[in-house]
């Protein structure tokens, strides 16, 4: 028997096993649920003190290294290139697209979604150039999060997760799956050498990172300069912001903004 465990083949078809089983327990989920439309949730956040350390953390990170980071990329790279570099990363959310258009019967939107990956992919070159979004096929803001939440699934507590920021126990599950879902990852089941998994993996996150960060730095010097307690201010923007995508940009009335416009992150 312990020969047999030991067996990766057999690991691996116990593994795929589990995993179907878990596909289909989702997919019942998705047709036995409809989606949770409710007043936007309130914070929860019972370990504060260790969520506000973490902020500072963040923060001093954020002033000391990321900012001026983020500052001489934006100051110094061509706008070509970083709408270049922001297309190529959001071509690559697209398994995590679909995977959460599926799970919430979202099926036009899935539609959308691998419409903009075979167009960018191929004739923008690998998703540097969206042509997608010129010819009619608009992005929707998706993520196993916002999944999870559409099946009313609860938020759970605040939590500020180091580097990545805000977040709760329900979007924290989220990230994990979209961490699967994530085409860089996947460089790590490659034949390559260790290191050179290491230096792309490392090199393309640090990138996002760094570009995410450069379009965020008008929002960020305008919140702090605007609020008396700056955490608090990031807790709220972050749980309005999740409903907005949630509700695809509509209140509860179904008005409201369209899908078709995504939030600004």
């Amino acid at each position: 028997m312990k020969n047999l465990w030991n067996d990766r083949a057999v690991t691996a078809s116990i593994w795929r096993l589990l995993s179907r089983f878990m596909m289909v327990c989702g997919l019942a989920v998705c047709v036995t649920t409809g989606p949770v439309y409710g007043e936007s949730e309130e914070p929860y956040d019972p370990i504060e003190p260790v969520n506000r350390a973490i902020f500072d953390f963040n923060d001093t990170v954020d002033i000391y290294v990321l900012e001026p980071v983020a500052r001489s990329y934006r100051d110094n790279v061509p706008d070509t290139v970083q709408t270049g570099i922001g297309n190529f990363f959001e071509n690559l959310r697209y398994p995590s697209y679909l995977v959460s258009d599926i799970f919430q019967g979202k099926f036009d939107q899935a539609l959308d979604h691998t419409g903009r990956f075979l167009i960018n992919s191929t004739l923008g070159i690998g998703g540097l150039m969206d042509f997608a979004t010129d010819w009619g096929l608009p992005v929707h803001d998706e993520d196993f999060g916002i999944t999870l939440a559409y099946h009313g699934v609860p938020a759970g507590p605040y939590l500020m997760l180091p580097i990545l920021g805000p977040s709760n126990v329900r979007d924290g599950v989220g990230r994990i799956v979209d961490g699967f879902l994530d085409p860089i990852g996947w460089v790590g089941y490659s034949s390559l050498s260790a290191g050179t998994k290491v230096a792309i993996v490392a090199g393309s996150l640090g990138v996002k990172l760094v570009h995410t960060r450069a379009g965020l730095l008008q929002a960020v010097e305008t919140a702090k300069e605007s609020s008396v307690d700056y955490y608090l201010f990031v807790q709220g923007a972050y749980y309005q912001h999740r409903h907005g995508v949630l509700t695809d940009g509509k209140d509860e009335d179904g008005l409201g903004g369209s899908d078709d416009e995504p939030l600004e992150q």
